[in-house]
């Protein structure tokens, strides 16, 4: 790798390049959105009604749907240039290569972070919050331990070789913050745009009828491709951790669960919690493993497929066959949970208990289970294949790695409940529970190093291995090293 790629503002890897052109896409789909606006200006004149103050407001909420895109791309534009210059100069002084390398990475860190910060950073989102602060505080305290549940739910989905838990944060994090703030820019994008930029209908009392028609399509398709954005970038970025559908699923349903959490928060804390009841209920209990976190396990599912496809045609149709299979499950939820909603009054004459606890749980169960069982059925097929793959991989282990992962051993790696059993023997094993949390800890780091080994070995015989991936003989060396620790330890 020559000198320049080191000190050069982009990144030098290429997967990291694609990761950045992922991101900036979202920026580039926002910027797309203001462009349609100049081309299709409003066609209603609130200046004509003669009540100035109306005007003010609705150019006023214009302003909040793009407040914070215009200044942060003006920023980032001349931060950009700041760092191209500072590093041509810093070339022309001859300043060590090492030195621009750390002045550059800095440079792209703090773009990278203002391209993740600006989706973030909705007006709607921020007047609720300092409108109602004890509010999201309490909605925040409520859904956390549900979130945490279900992503441990998630985590322990996976019974040989498991996605690494910071991989996992950061799934859960791009959902709440990226995701949720590119979905809302959209959905308010089309509000303004569909009730301000069309004709005014014959009936005054169907002014919203295009916006609420329109909204389920957009919110589902816009939503699924800010969560797919964020699973696609950390596929880029850490492909090596994606072995099959298991680890998509395992990604995808986190970043919707990461979504979920945001958006449960919002609508609990509005109004200063008026709805929080039936909103805590739909979407941290009956919906919690349903809904985006279905949606977008989905997504990752066949991010999961196309890790272990050779062809790159079939890997761009089986991700985008993937991302369109959910966010057409996401429409369809949405226009069909709104329909009833407005309907079910005229069909039943029920109470509020009755709803909340009988029809809302039967119409999440109708309109979101097919997602469910689609991801599940993905998922057990994933668990049996990597089984049988992990199963080839370990008889067929070359002479050097036979130290580090023994007949017995291999034996047990197959075998979840062995491994767990072996783990718990250890831990009642030691003399005090102190020592014993340690020997279950240096256990499981055993078995992940060596399920670490095994896997790579899987890769390789497929085909698939991922040249950024440690080669064999460094995860052999892990192994050891663990098994020496062990060794010292004592039983």
């Amino acid at each position: 790798m020559t000198d320049e790629a080191h000190t050069h503002l982009l990144p030098a890897c290429p997967r990291q390049r694609l990761a950045l052109l992922v991101l900036v896409s979202l920026h580039v789909l926002v910027a797309l959105t203001m462009l349609i606006n100049q081309v299709r200006p409003p066609q209603i004149d609130v200046a004509q009604a003669g009540i100035p103050e109306l005007t003010k407001i609705s150019n006023f909420l214009n302003s909040l749907v793009y407040w914070q895109y215009l200044p942060g791309w003006a920023l980032l534009a001349v931060l950009s240039a700041v760092a191209w210059g500072h590093l041509r100069y810093a070339k022309a002084r001859h300043v060590p290569p090492d030195r621009r390398a750390r002045v550059a990475r800095r440079y792209r860190g703090t773009l990278v972070f203002m391209l993740l910060a600006l989706p973030a950073l909705k007006i709607p989102s921020l007047v609720d919050l300092l409108a109602w602060p004890r509010a999201h505080a309490l909605a925040f305290l409520l859904c956390l331990p549900t979130t945490l549940y279900a992503l441990w739910l998630v985590h322990h989905m996976q019974r040989f070789r498991r996605v690494p838990v910071p991989l996992l944060m950061r799934a859960l994090g791009w959902g709440a913050v990226v995701a949720g703030g590119f979905g809302l820019t959209m959905n308010e994008w089309w509000k303004t745009f569909s009730t301000l930029h069309f004709p005014l209908p014959e009936n005054p009392l169907d002014l919203t009828l295009l916006k609420d028609t329109g909204l389920p399509m957009i919110s589902g398709f816009s939503e699924e491709l800010g969560k797919g954005a964020g699973v696609a970038i950390l596929f880029l970025l850490y492909r090596r951790h994606f072995d099959s559908v298991v680890s998509g699923v395992v990604v995808g349903a986190t970043t919707g669960l990461g979504f979920n959490l945001g958006e449960s928060i919002t609508y609990m804390a509005a109004l200063d919690g008026a709805g929080a009841g039936f909103h805590f209920w739909a979407r941290q209990v009956a919906g919690l493993l349903a809904a985006h976190t279905a949606f977008t396990a989905v997504t990752g599912a066949a991010f999961g497929i196309a890790r272990q496809l050779h062809s790159r045609p079939q890997q761009i149709t089986t991700i985008a066959l993937g991302l369109c299979t959910a966010a057409s499950a996401h429409f369809c939820n949405n226009a069909m949970l709104d329909y009833v909603a407005k309907e079910s009054r005229k069909w039943f004459t029920s109470s509020d208990t009755l709803n909340v606890l009988v029809l809302t749980p039967a119409q999440l169960l109708l309109f979101q289970s097919p997602l469910v069982i689609l991801y599940v059925l993905l998922l057990r097929h994933g668990l049996r294949s990597e089984a049988g793959g992990l199963r080839v991989a370990l008889t067929t282990l070359p002479p050097s790695s036979r130290d580090a992962i023994t007949e017995p051993e291999a034996a047990v790696l197959l075998s979840p409940a062995r491994r767990f059993r072996l783990k718990v023997d250890a831990l009642r094993a030691a003399d005090n529970p102190r020592h014993g949390i340690t020997a279950y800890r240096r256990l499981a780091r055993l078995h992940a190093a060596q399920l670490d080994l095994a896997a790579e070995r899987w890769h390789s015989l497929r085909g698939e291995a991922d040249p950024l991936a440690p080669d064999e003989a460094s995860s052999r060396a892990r192994v050891q090293a663990i098994k020496a620790d062990l060794a010292r330890s004592g039983p």
